[in-house]
């Protein structure tokens, strides 16, 4: 029930939560995209529109200025320039009036009179001042004031953007006119025209809550199932992380009964076994005849084997006091190659030692390393039946003293690798399955480690790792 109520809650935390703080970004992020675009797409539209009434007022005023021009070289128009403006304003459907001045009576005529220029007016209508220059005296003889018209204007924007809500301000910010009026908006685009100082702001439509859910909706459904594989990905590590955890607890359980029962019944097996060797001794010695000295030495070999067994269950019960101090790894070695070296020449086995260069100090029991150390030959000398290469070698390595045992035999079945270091797991048809055991119990109270590279058919190194002091 506690587990359930853990797993409801890391649910809760580690996707439910992230899920929803996830959504409302996403949709936060996906209506700023949307909002962008639709800047974008509101500044495109309002160039377009730009571009048109430059054109449009390029156009009308290259009009304007040729027909001043043509006043000021015909006279005779002069005479009927009223009724000829009046012909034109009908003829012509961008211009609401037109009309003709003989002096400057306003700002915008003297200012087109001094820049022999056309010039717009600022009084909240779409004119413009067009001046008639004396082609000899290079002075203004009169002025050409048009009015446009704005439903002229509205109606051509309209039809490149009929959705476009816009409006069209002279250069004191005075509304010209407007086209669809502006909706509520957080932002507007304002763009200034090249052909008059005039200016068009257009509002940017706010995003649509359906079109904001239709763009987001795929992106947090990517992001929920992201979340769950993330999930189940925990999910699935936790799991293998208690199957291992309770793996070791039973190895751990195996372990402890073992020791237990080695620890209360060693004795009252030792008691026994050294009455029957003694009284072995005894008939041994009265009984000379060869059956009877073969039977004895087959009795003698068993009881060491038992008496062996005993000391490694010792061994995985509940660690002792030990007494460690600082030894060389390189002496330890060295202590015990003759015995190595003989057992290696018995089994006609090449057999190399290599130590290292310079010395191994190490916090240690002496007596367990050389278990150690004994154990992993003895399997490599029986892994090598028919004979073969052993090698022992030392080395120093970024603070840790290595050693490794290296054979030439059959290797280890795929199906023992990953059960090695559990008891009474063996590939030997005499094996107890406590042999590597005892060593990864050594090495670890030594705080070591162990390792095993295997090949079938080809041999195995072993590696232990201890630190130096």
């Amino acid at each position: 029930m506690g587990r359930e109520r853990t797993r409801r809650w890391l649910y809760i935390l580690l996707v439910i939560v992230p899920c929803l703080i996830g959504s409302v970004w996403i949709v936060r992020w996906q209506d700023e995209q949307l909002q962008r675009q639709q800047v974008e797409e509101t500044r495109m539209f309002a160039n377009i529109h730009k571009n048109d009434l430059d054109r449009f007022l390029a156009e009308t005023t290259a009009r304007l200025e040729t027909l001043a021009l043509v006043i000021s070289k015909h006279t005779d128009i002069k005479e009927n320039i009223h009724d000829v403006v009046k012909q034109i304003e009908k003829q012509d459907v961008r211009f609401e009036r037109i009309s003709f001045f003989s002096e400057s009576t306003s700002s915008a005529m003297r200012l087109a009179e001094a820049t022999k220029q056309p010039m717009f007016t600022d009084d909240e209508t779409a004119t413009i001042v067009t001046p008639i220059i004396d082609e000899r005296t290079k002075r203004a003889i009169g002025f050409l004031v048009a009015t446009l018209r704005t439903d002229y204007i509205k109606q051509r924007m309209k039809i490149i953007y009929p959705q476009a809500s816009f409006r069209l301000y002279d250069e004191k910010g005075n509304e010209l006119f407007s086209a669809n009026d502006l909706r509520a908006s957080k932002e507007t685009v304002v763009v200034h025209l090249n052909q008059a100082p005039w200016l068009i702001e257009a509002n940017v439509p706010s995003v649509a809550n359906k079109q904001r859910m239709q763009a987001a909706l795929p992106h947090v459904f990517t992001f929920i199932v992201a979340m769950h594989m993330v999930w189940l990905f925990i999910q699935y590590s936790l799991l293998k992380r208690r199957t291992m955890m309770e793996r070791m607890e039973t190895e751990a359980q195996k372990l402890e009964l073992v020791g237990t029962l080695a620890a209360s019944t060693a004795h009252e097996i030792r008691n026994p076994l050294a009455g029957i060797k003694g009284f072995i001794q005894l008939l041994s010695e009265k009984h000379k005849d060869n059956e009877s000295q073969l039977y004895f030495s087959v009795i003698q070999n068993e009881i060491t084997r038992i008496n062996d067994i005993v000391n490694e269950f010792l061994i995985l019960g509940k660690p002792t006091t030990q007494k460690f101090e600082t030894c060389d790894l390189n002496d330890i070695v060295l202590s015990i190659h003759p015995i190595i070296e003989s057992q290696a020449h018995l089994h006609n086995i090449m057999y190399t030692l290599q130590c290292a260069r310079v010395s191994l100090p190490i916090r240690c029991c002496k007596d367990h390393l050389k278990q150690v150390v004994l154990n992993l030959v003895k399997n490599a000398i029986e892994a090598m039946s028919s004979g073969g290469q052993l090698t022992l070698s030392l080395a120093k390595q970024d603070g840790w003293a290595i050693l490794s045992v290296s054979d030439t035999g059959n290797g280890i079945p795929k199906h023992v690798k990953d059960k090695l270091f559990q008891p009474f797991v063996t590939s030997k048809q005499m094996g107890t399955g406590l042999g590597l055991v005892v060593c990864k119990r050594i090495v670890d109270m030594h705080e070591g480690t162990i390792d095993i590279h295997s090949i079938e058919n080809k041999g195995t190194t072993i590696t232990v790792r201890l630190p130096l002091q």
